[in-house]
């Protein structure tokens, strides 16, 4: 289970997370079970827009954070996709193409959205994890995905 370090107005906690793919994302913080969205980012950390999960006793209020995650991952936290080592671009879960924001040949910057993958009736925007030249796009719109579908392959430039 990923886990990551949250700093809330200068006080620092550990935070899990049992399913980065779900909508909407469960925080778990100290026993305590938070709703979460995640804002795409191209930035190096990330900002979370965390509502806490409504219970009688607490009303739900936005809490800006900044979260830098243990593992290595992509700018973009949940929109990432997965990448093979000779620069291919994986679907990080399966779903339908709903839109390419790049065509080959485009030069493209690490973050940059490369296409939009709809999950669960979700938008999931993939972005790019490395800058490169996109060589080759193997999806097109429409197109229903398997988890780890090769989508693009990015030459490094």
């Amino acid at each position: 289970m990923p886990n990551y370090r949250v700093v809330v107005e200068g006080q620092e906690f550990l935070v899990e997370i049992p399913d980065l793919a779900e909508r909407p994302v469960r925080a778990i913080v100290e026993g305590r079970t938070f709703e979460v969205e995640v804002a795409p980012q191209p930035a190096a950390d990330p900002v979370v827009d965390a509502r806490s999960a409504q219970t009688p006793s607490e009303p739900s209020a936005p809490i800006k954070t900044t979260a830098t995650p243990s593992p290595p991952e992509a700018p973009g936290g949940l929109s990432a996709p997965a990448s093979g080592s000779d620069g291919e671009v994986k679907a990080p879960l399966p779903g339908t193409i709903v839109g390419i924001s790049v065509s080959e040949g485009d030069r493209i910057e690490r973050g940059q959205e490369l296409c939009v993958l709809e999950a669960m009736k979700m938008n999931n925007p993939i972005r790019a994890t490395q800058s490169g030249i996109v060589k080759r796009i193997f999806v097109s719109i429409g197109q229903q995905i398997q988890h780890d579908t090769v989508l693009m392959e990015i030459d490094e430039a």
